[in-house]
């Protein structure tokens, strides 16, 4: 978000001279900073690793790894955060223009306010994975009777709405200006009361109350974690380490944003300082984006369900692109005469488990020979029609 003096009141009559917006001196904003390039060259590499990574997330855990509440969280913190590095070319416009705005007002309003509506769906969707890893360990009868997935799905629907609610200003105050002859940039114009309040609720429910909510609920995973048996809590440590990673990586990635931007009003744009802040403005969002490509690579390195389903998708991906086509029409037909197969050694199955009880239902001595004769054949049947999988399938 960029500051101006819009914070200013402009209708004061305590000012000397006539404007519409304050332009920041020439000497506070040279036409490319080497900090902006460092900027560009950094969304570059945040677009190049966070569009592949998350799309690669959004396929494992919405089509190759079994649908679940879990991989449904997933799913959608994946969707918020390919949608975040979609957007970064947009913004490499205007920094590579010294701040110059091509794109129009609808534009303007869209690109950056969909900056915070994705900072509000990335807290709420770990704040609802908090609360349902809570919710796990202390309501397990509940969960087990109302944790569903289509629950979950509205759960997320709810996310993104109260994500476009909570970023509401932005939309609203948001828009393009001319800021000279052939310049025009896309600020939010606030008042100094109402840059004051927005920063604080931004602050507040963004940053501050989803932390406590988050700590708390995952202070008590832990120590339910640490009073269960020994096979349980490993397993809870590992899917923990995920979920702590994530959540770790976007406070850190997001805390110094929100501290700039309290730095950002108490300093007047005429201090000397103002040109660090605009410089570590620069840098906190670089770094609030670093963390959309940053998840990725947590779920990789952390997540065990999550290599394990990958690494099955693209040795079945490999495998059907290094196929002949010939003989991917002959699997096909191989995989539907395997499925007519195994109903026939279904009902095999079924008809020596029904010859068995008659079997014993009879416990005469000439029934057997054939018993154990029967037993042998039908076992036989069945490995022998038993298709083996030609592939692994997501």
């Amino acid at each position: 978000m960029y500051y101006t003096d819009d914070y200013w009141d402009f209708n004061s009559t305590d000012l000397d001279y006539n404007y519409t917006l304050p332009d920041i001196p020439d000497t506070l904003r040279p036409e490319i900073q080497p900090i902006q390039i460092a900027a560009l060259l950094f969304y570059c590499l945040v677009f190049l690793l966070g569009v592949p990574g998350n799309a690669v997330v959004v396929w494992v855990t919405g089509f190759c790894m079994p649908r679940s509440v879990t991989s449904l969280w997933f799913l959608n913190l994946a969707l918020v955060d390919l949608l975040c590095c979609l957007s970064l070319p947009l913004l490499m416009v205007p920094l590579a223009h010294d701040d110059h705005w091509p794109l129009g007002p609808l534009a303007c309003t869209l690109v950056k306010s969909l900056f915070y509506m994705v900072m509000y769906c990335s807290i709420l969707q770990l704040v609802v994975i908090s609360v349902d890893r809570w919710m796990l360990v202390s309501r397990p009868v509940w969960c087990q009777n109302n944790r569903r997935p289509r629950k979950a799905v509205w759960v997320c629907v709810a996310v993104w709405c109260l994500a476009l609610v909570g970023s509401a200003p932005q939309f609203v105050y948001t828009r393009q200006i001319n800021a000279g002859q052939d310049k025009r940039e896309c600020v939010t114009l606030y008042s100094l009361l109402s840059a004051w309040l927005v920063t604080s609720y931004r602050f507040a429910v963004g940053f501050f109350l989803p932390f406590a909510v988050i700590v708390a609920c995952h202070l008590v995973v832990y120590s339910r974690a640490e009073s269960g048996l020994s096979r349980g809590r490993t397993r809870s440590k590992r899917t923990l380490r995920v979920v702590v990673g994530v959540v770790l990586s976007f406070f850190l990635c997001w805390l110094p944003l929100h501290i700039v931007d309290f730095l950002l009003l108490t300093v007047p744009r005429s201090s000397a300082h103002s040109p660090r802040l605009y410089l570590a403005h620069v840098l906190a969002l670089c770094l609030a984006y670093f963390n959309s490509c940053l998840n990725p690579l947590l779920y990789v390195c952390l997540g065990r369900g999550f290599k394990q389903s990958m690494n099955r998708s693209v040795r079945g991906l490999l495998q059907f692109i290094s196929e002949d086509p010939a003989t991917r029409t002959s699997v096909a037909t191989n995989d539907t005469k395997s499925s007519s197969t195994q109903k026939e050694a279904t009902k095999i199955s079924l008809a020596c488990t029904d010859h068995k009880r008659e079997l014993h239902s009879k416990p005469d001595s000439r029934w057997m020979p054939q018993f154990n004769s029967t037993k042998h054949v039908c076992g036989s049947l069945f490995f022998l029609l038993h298709p083996l999988p030609d592939v692994y399938l997501c």
